[in-house]
């Protein structure tokens, strides 16, 4: 235990948990940009590099607390630079924490056994070893995270999950460095070769357990929403079902209104009558409006959102050819234009100003494509996170899934949805393709 090569140079902890904290922030969301953040980066580095320095000539009895103010310093450099909540920034610190132990570990493992086995002493050795080891390793992790990046896979962590990775965490960094505090234990290593293979062993496999329970939680995810996505669609066709029936109904009484109408212009009194008969009139005006796409179903759906935008002072503007839509189901219909209508009033619905509370509808063709366009004027700041627009609602829990409702439909049909803002319009643009059209 007294080998010197049993002590990995603070220098290259301090640059492992630099670097692995650096690659959980590089998609994150950063509180600021520019030269701030790269002044920021690089003064992190320092200070994390230079208190690895400074523990290195602290006592030993001072190791379990330099290596929780090292967890603070990782902690601190995820959190002030990215623009999450305490509990994601800790949930990350404790994958890069394990994931700088591992590579750390690792490293000086290769360079020991070169230098015990085969002798290998040149200068720089360590150092190439390093910028290899450390380089797959950042890799490595870099595009396990891209991959979440693409596919949107953002989790929320609250209290329980963070203290349930603290605690895996702490009990890896424990097994893996028991060697090092006692010889004397039955999980143990006495000799340094086993020391290091002990450590990285348990510090690679404690980074599987925290990235399997990460794939659990997502998982899980997924068959939340997928629920939530179900009975959305669900929810939208039953809606269409009472509007066709509520439609039939209002169409029945319109008629016999005007027929009413007819009978009531016999009044002798013409001022009583024409007043009467424009109030008359006035009132079942809106229970006309009544779309004629050439689809029943969008008609339906266009009829039942058109009377609530009626009553809140919502004008829409609607052109659209419906025969366009009629390869695609009838629960894909009410779910795409059900969720995207219901999006758009609740939008301009938190406009004061009612002459900009605006929808516009487009359904057309373009080259063999089926394009829906679905408009709305918008007040609001609108952010996004992993190419996905983040709900304004205050409940995030139960919201949200509209659009990934309408993602999963036109993804179904080979097509593509894409979300713009401009000039303070929000712009839904679902294009498909025609070709399963008969």
């Amino acid at each position: 235990m007294s080998d010197p090569l049993l002590d990995i140079p603070r220098i290259y902890t301090g640059i492992a948990e630099w670097l692995f904290s650096l690659v959980y922030i590089i998609y994150a969301k950063k509180r600021f940009t520019g030269f701030k953040l790269y002044a920021s980066i690089f003064g992190f580095c320092a200070a994390i590099i230079g208190f690895q320095l400074l523990a290195g000539i602290l006592p030993i009895s001072l190791w379990i607390p330099g290596m929780v103010v090292a967890f603070l310093l990782m902690f601190l450099f995820i959190f002030c630079l990215t623009n999450q909540n305490i509990y994601s920034a800790g949930y990350v610190t404790v994958l890069a924490f394990v994931a700088a132990e591992f590579i750390a570990s690792f490293h000086w493992q290769l360079y020991y056994y070169a230098v015990q086995t085969f002798h290998i002493e040149f200068n720089y050795l360590a150092e190439i070893l390093l910028v290899i080891i450390y380089g797959g390793g950042f890799t490595s992790v870099y595009l396990l995270e891209t991959r979440y990046y693409k596919k949107g896979m953002i989790i929320e962590i609250n209290q329980n999950d963070l203290l349930s990775f603290v605690g895996i965490g702490v009990m890896i960094f424990t097994v893996s460095n028991i060697s090092f505090v006692s010889v004397n234990t039955p999980i143990s290593g006495r000799y340094p070769a086993e020391i290091f293979y002990i450590r990285s062993l348990v510090d690679f496999a404690g980074l599987v357990i925290l990235y399997s329970q990460r794939e659990h939680k997502l998982a899980v995810k997924s068959r939340i929403e997928l629920n939530a996505m179900e009975s959305l669609l669900n929810k939208q066709y039953e809606q269409y079902s009472m509007s066709q029936d509520s439609i039939d109904i209002i169409n029945q009484k319109y008629h016999d209104l005007k027929n009413q109408i007819i009978v009531i212009r016999s009044e002798k009194d013409d001022l009583k009558r024409e007043k009467y008969l424009e109030d008359l009139e006035n009132s079942i005006k809106a229970y006309e409006a009544q779309y004629k796409t050439g689809n029943q179903v969008l008609d339906t759906i266009l009829t039942s959102k058109l009377l609530t935008c009626i009553e809140n002072d919502i004008t829409v503007t609607c052109v659209a050819d419906g025969s366009l839509l009629d390869f695609i189901p009838t629960m894909d219909l009410c779910s795409i234009f059900g969720n995207a209508l219901d999006n758009a009033i609740e939008g301009v619905m938190k406009i004061d100003d009612k002459d900009k509370r605006l929808i516009k509808i487009g359904v057309f063709s373009q080259n063999d494509l089926l394009l829906i366009k679905i408009e709305n004027y918008f007040q609001n700041i609108l952010e996004f996170h992993s190419g996905n627009l983040l709900t304004t609602k205050k409940d995030t829990r139960y919201h949200g899934y509209g659009l990934k409702s309408i993602k999963s439909i036109v993804d179904k049909h080979g097509g593509s949805i894409s979300i713009k803002t401009d000039n303070n319009w929000f712009k839904l643009v679902i294009l498909m393709p025609m070709t399963n059209k008969e």
